[in-house]
């Protein structure tokens, strides 16, 4: 199914200008610099084809250019009008023997030469008499030093007074389509995603832009071993695809990762290059992957007023549900969606995942995404610097909750979050493991910390968790966080009226995880130390206290538990989550709004 729905893409793409896809027997490759030539073939200058970027660093043009990716390995294989100026030029590198150079820039010349009869083009001979006169030599002249600057790039041809490169020219363009086509020596067969007899492709094409991958490119499909191979069958032919089906699922997913409307399509997640498209143009596509990576906040980032206000309809989408889906324009339920995950593994390409769907199933995840999510947030706007918690947030604000600050999260746990988000199914458990690992060690936890538990306890263990705090919930797990969320602020309170302050270091950063863990351990002891500070507050705030912990510990009378399971851990730290902002929030009806 990759295939097949990377070859259906390839029409739409194709359509649509601003992808600028290449067609068939071409490819997209980047040109470092140009050799100029007169209409007789003698040089006139080597010429500087790179061009600024936004960043201020001179890069390569992207160019149209006949064939193929360059392969990579020892072999001799000159490409046609462009190459690398070892086989243009015949140049030396450092690190190879001798005679290196000489024996490609002598296979390129061949090559030439030989073609010279078949393509009339005066432009065409230009570049063979040039081929004819040049000696590797020549290059340590002075003024070709701009060769030095564009280092291993490559270059094409071009003659004095013509706008285009000579690979563009009408008579060399036209042999070229022609020698394309099937030749007696192809092998045909019928095309697994055409299921047509047509001829068959030897090599798959290579895939460019995955970042760990080989430069020149990596297959998806390949077999670099005989023992891979059946029936007598060799490389591509053993997975047979024909080769027009094959440049074209190449060429779409190329276009994806390294086109002009890359940016678009492609997230990364962990070591994994992720790009996405629907079978048809819907505004999902602008939007989507600044809504993966940024979430709510990339609405307050969005420069263009137009691109603004499709995230916000989309964000509206995933939080109210179907009932904002007509605001989307058109029909979800009838668009389909696909995202492919593609991580490097050698010289070949690995799918992480491949997710297929229509946009409607899409939504209703992330909407059960959301609420699942949904927790009362501990900054609903922004303080001095300091973003207001995300309603939405993205992927990787969860993955971060999980590791010190600085370190990456795993890239296998990235891909089976963006899974589950995706396809509605359980998270993976490490997501609440790593969390409540962090909490413990840095004895903290946050919206994002609190978010990422109540999901997982959710959908996995399916329990109801309310977005606010339950005064009515009677497990001992969540009733012994709410208790040490009350003890802490006994602490605090009780600490400010002896000395003036509230104090720097409080039973939180002593015995929060001992707490969350094996409970039975450490209460009666907090319960016993929350006397001493309860003596230093004004007599009507203690027994309102008094009552607070009363009423939480009286289910616990003979229900408490020696340890907390994984399970339990995450409940109690809801607990203590809801009910320390409980103390903080304005609200009518419950013991803990008094407070």
């Amino acid at each position: 199914m990759i295939l097949q729905s990377l070859y259906a893409l390839y029409d739409r793409l194709a359509k649509d200008p601003a992808y600028d896809l290449v067609e068939t027997g071409f490819s997209p490759q980047q040109i470092a610099f140009r050799i100029i030539l007169h209409p007789d073939g003698r040089l006139f200058e080597f010429q500087d084809a790179r061009v600024q970027s936004d960043k201020g660093k001179r890069v390569p043009v992207k160019m149209r250019a006949p064939g193929e990716a360059k392969p990579p390995g020892a072999g001799i294989n000159p490409c046609f009008l462009w190459d690398n100026q070892t086989y243009l030029l015949g140049r030396q590198p450092e690190d190879k023997p001798a005679g290196f150079a000489q024996k490609r820039f002598e296979a390129f010349r061949d090559r030439h030469l030989a073609l010279e009869k078949e393509i009339a083009s005066p432009r065409f001979a230009a570049v063979c008499r040039f081929l004819e006169q040049w000696t590797p030599e020549r290059l340590s002249e002075a003024e070709y030093g701009i060769l030095e600057e564009v280092g291993p790039g490559f270059g094409v041809f071009q003659v004095v007074g013509e706008a285009d490169p000579v690979h563009e020219d009408p008579a060399v363009l036209e042999w070229w389509k022609k020698s394309q086509a099937k030749n007696d020596t192809s092998v045909e067969g019928q095309c697994l995603i055409t299921g047509e007899i047509s001829a068959i492709t030897k090599l798959h094409p290579k895939i460019k832009g995955i970042a760990g991958a080989q430069a020149a490119g990596a297959s998806i499909v390949s077999f670099n071993d005989t023992a891979y191979e059946s029936y007598g069958k060799t490389q591509g032919f053993n997975s047979p695809v024909g080769e027009e089906a094959a440049f074209r699922y190449g060429a779409a997913l190329n276009n994806l990762l390294n086109g002009p409307q890359a940016s678009r399509h492609r997230i990364r997640i962990g070591d994994t290059a992720c790009v996405f498209w629907t079978d048809k143009p819907h505004m999902v596509e602008d939007i989507f992957a600044a809504i993966a990576t940024g979430g709510d906040r990339a609405v307050e980032e969005a420069q263009d007023a137009g691109v603004r206000k499709k995230m916000e309809v989309f964000l509206k989408a995933v939080q109210q549900g179907r009932a904002a889906y007509s605001d989307l324009g058109s029909n979800p339920d009838e668009t389909r969606f696909f995202l492919l995950g593609l991580a490097p593994n050698a010289a070949r390409l690995s799918v992480r995942f491949f997710y297929q769907s229509t946009l409607g199933e899409l939504l209703d995840h992330l909407h059960k995404h959301q609420r699942d999510l949904e927790i009362v947030r501990e900054f609903e706007q922004p303080v001095g610097k300091r973003w207001a918690d995300p309603l939405s947030p993205a992927y990787w604000e969860l993955l971060r909750e999980t590791t010190r600050q600085g370190d990456d999260p795993s890239p296998l746990l990235g891909g089976a979050l963006m899974r589950a988000i995706l396809e509605g199914s359980p998270y993976p458990e490490a997501l609440l493991t790593g969390i409540i690992r962090r909490v413990q060690i840095e004895r903290s936890i946050n919206y994002l910390r609190a978010a990422a538990i109540k999901a997982v306890l959710t959908r996995n263990h399916r329990l109801d968790i309310p977005v606010m705090l339950d005064p009515n919930n009677t497990n001992p797990a969540y009733l012994h966080g709410r208790l040490f969320a009350v003890l802490q602020k006994i602490q605090e309170e009780g600490g400010f009226e002896q000395t003036g302050r509230v104090p720097e270091k409080t039973i939180r950063d002593t015995y929060l995880a001992s707490a969350c863990a094996t409970p039975a351990s450490v209460f009666p002891r907090l319960l016993l130390l929350s006397t001493h500070h309860l003596r230093h507050l004004h007599p009507g705030r203690k027994v309102q206290f008094e009552q607070l912990v009363a009423e939480i510990n009286w289910p616990l009378t003979g229900n408490a538990r020696r340890i907390h399971t994984l399970e339990e851990q995450g409940l109690f730290l809801l607990g203590y989550y809801h009910q320390r902002k409980a103390f903080f929030t304005k609200k009518e009806g419950t013991a803990a709004a008094s407070i």
